[in-house]
């Protein structure tokens, strides 16, 4: 059974911040090839497919296809669902701290080469150790990606019993 390739559109429309944004031409688009291979596959009967590709024709805002669309594939697993977020996250935090490395090696490399210049002669390349101290944490993150993604899981978990989404 295919499922929806939601990345085929401008934004997601099933995340709630989207929603109300308008639909373009392409999102149409998209969300009738869907249809239409939901009809190829036998999930939908003529005047099914039919009917959703009017709907869809009209649909003004991106979170009005969500369910012309949603019963098409069967619902992402939990588990699934919070791994991939989880991967997400770790994703997001190694990117923010190899930033953060290479940010640090340029601006201290930068005042040290000016001071070494300005000084006449080469001084000791102490923008080592912030360099080392910052790329040490990164350099951790990077060892423990599966334990760091476990963590991410038990609160992405824990949030959604709070809010009794599980």
């Amino acid at each position: 059974m295919a499922r929806v390739d939601w990345s085929r559109f401008s934004a997601d429309p099933r995340r709630p911040e989207v929603a109300g944004v308008r639909a373009t031409d392409a999102d149409r688009d998209s969300a009738v090839a869907a249809l239409r291979e939901a009809f190829a596959d036998g999930r939908l009967d003529r005047d099914e497919f039919d009917h959703r590709c009017a709907e869809t024709l009209r649909v003004r805002l991106l979170g009005e296809l969500v369910p012309l669309l949603a019963d098409l594939e069967p619902p992402v697993p939990v588990e699934r669902d919070v791994r991939r977020e989880a991967i997400e996250k770790y994703r997001r935090e190694s990117r923010e701290a190899r930033t953060g490395t290479v940010a640090i090696a340029v601006l201290t490399t930068g005042v040290w080469g000016a001071t070494s210049l300005s000084a006449g002669e080469p001084q000791f390349f102490w923008p080592v150790f912030p360099i080392l101290g910052v790329g040490a944490g990164w350099l951790v993150l990077l060892l423990n990606r599966g334990d760091r993604i476990a963590r991410h899981e038990r609160r992405i978990l824990a949030r959604r019993r709070e809010k009794g989404q599980t």
